[in-house]
């Protein structure tokens, strides 16, 4: 759980860096600044970082094997924690991969929102999977039912 964490993490903080250099190149109109911003764009573009949406789903899917190769009455929450995750990352409609995708790069508002809701999904899988490692159960995760339609609307924000 944690690799998946830094992973996201690190994926976010890397485009949002690239998503600010391409904004204060565009300003820019001489050579050198726009070869920069060519290099930025391309640093962000969809094929250049679909080895981190291919790994996450690895990712992903090991947490899910470890979820269900051990059944407990929090599996069906964590079952639909992991899956909002794969919903708002990789599959869903208006998913930042489907994004990503689409518009090649994503802006910075766009990366935000998606990390917010990302991050409080992952934050909710975290509490009940440390709460089942201390021997307490806590409430059901309550991001997933308003995370995957905040990602969804996220989408509306992005540049093309």
């Amino acid at each position: 759980m944690s690799q998946l964490q830094t992973d996201v993490d690190t994926e976010f903080v890397s485009l949002e860096t690239l998503s600010q250099k391409i904004a204060g190149l565009t300003k820019n109109t001489d050579a050198a600044s726009q070869q920069a911003l060519a290099t930025a764009k391309s640093k962000m573009g969809y094929d250049a970082n679909s080895s981190f949406y291919d790994k996450v789903a690895v990712d992903l899917n090991g947490l899910q094997v470890r979820v269900d190769a051990e059944p407990s009455p929090a599996t069906p929450h964590l079952d639909l924690a992991i899956s909002a995750i794969r919903e708002n990352l990789l599959m869903g409609d208006g998913s930042m991969q489907l994004t990503h995708q689409q518009q090649n790069t994503l802006s910075l508002t766009y990366l935000r929102l998606t990390q917010t809701t990302i991050d409080s999904e992952i934050g909710a899988l975290l509490t009940r999977e440390l709460g089942l490692k201390n021997g307490t159960s806590s409430s059901s995760p309550s991001t997933q039912a308003s995370s995957s339609s905040a990602g969804k609307s996220a989408t509306s924000t992005t540049s093309k």
